[in-house]
């Protein structure tokens, strides 16, 4: 959690630092409407700091979980705790709980402290979208790592090593933050193959976008990313924008051009939701598989 602070402070100062060179050189138009919200969106270094949330904040739920139940289960714990009248249901929730409570605690004071930063570093104050915008961004983090934690106290459950259950979580985690966006990738090349990658055709570059739209859905955190990007950038207008915008003929792009405002916030929710729901349902399914798991599970003394 330290190092998360300080690294989101880090990459909130690099990128108040460009806002302000921006405004300095009298680039307030551009930014209208959205330039607290470059705070989260701006890369800085590497990545801005919506990105390192969806890399490295997951690491945060694999902590508090990844020994929640067979840590207590090897010390002998678990069942003296069991042999009280305590459910096994009441158990597995006040994990779950105490975890997701910790988690968000702990996201509203790095996000209230780097709006603090923003307001004294920019010198700019949020409008009111931006507000509901950076709202929605809490919950739709809370719900990503939600989903990281049921995981790991999943993998607590089904493995009785501590050890193993770390290596489980960190070889997943791996795998959906760094490989899937990779095979996604190749997926939507196999199956949309281009007949001259050099000249698409637009029939072909939509039938990729789709391709890759639905492989990215099976991934929590492509879910995250394009809801992320929908939320804190008005000018976003979906997933698939970059594919949308290779179809447009040169007249349509000069409308584009002229026409660039950023969208309301009703309409990044319209945009968002799906993807919002589904991750809701990722975290809801890990859950229940915890507890499904969990309550049919010997828990012996010895």
């Amino acid at each position: 959690m330290s190092l998360i602070f300080m690294v989101s402070f880090l990459l909130t100062h690099l990128a108040g630092q460009g806002i302000r060179d921006v405004l300095a050189e009298g680039g307030s138009s551009y930014l209208e409407g959205r330039t607290f919200l470059l705070l989260f969106t701006a890369p800085a270094g590497w990545f801005s700091l919506a990105v390192f949330l969806s890399l490295f904040g997951p690491l945060v739920s694999i902590v508090l979980g990844f020994d929640s139940i067979n840590r207590e289960r090897n010390q002998g714990t678990l069942s003296k705790i069991l042999s009280q009248p305590v459910h096994r249901d009441e158990v597995i929730l006040g994990k779950y709980l105490a975890g997701l409570i910790t988690i968000a605690v702990t996201l509203a004071a790095l996000l209230l402290l780097l709006t603090g930063m923003g307001l004294v570093g920019v010198g700019v104050v949020p409008t009111f979208d931006e507000c509901r915008r950076l709202m929605v961004f809490y919950f739709l983090t809370l719900i990503y790592l939600g989903f990281w934690l049921g995981l790991s106290i999943l993998l607590s459950i089904l493995f009785r090593s501590v050890a193993t259950s770390a290596m489980a979580a960190a070889a997943l985690w791996i795998l959906v933050i760094f490989f899937l966006p990779v095979l996604s990738q190749a997926a939507a090349a196999t199956l949309a193959p281009f007949a001259d990658p050099q000249r698409p055709r637009a029939e072909e570059l939509e039938r990729f976008s789709r391709v890759h739209k639905a492989a990215t859905m099976a991934s929590p955190t492509g879910l995250y990313s394009q809801s992320a990007a929908a939320l804190l950038d008005p000018t976003h207008r979906g997933s698939d924008q970059a594919f949308r915008v290779a179809l447009m003929s040169r007249l349509d792009r000069y409308l584009l051009s002229r026409f660039q405002g950023g969208i309301s916030f009703g309409q990044s929710m319209l945009i968002v939701m799906p993807d919002i729901l589904l991750l809701a349902c990722f975290s809801i399914l890990t859950f229940i598989l915890s507890y499904t798991v969990f309550v049919r599970q010997e828990v012996r003394s010895v």
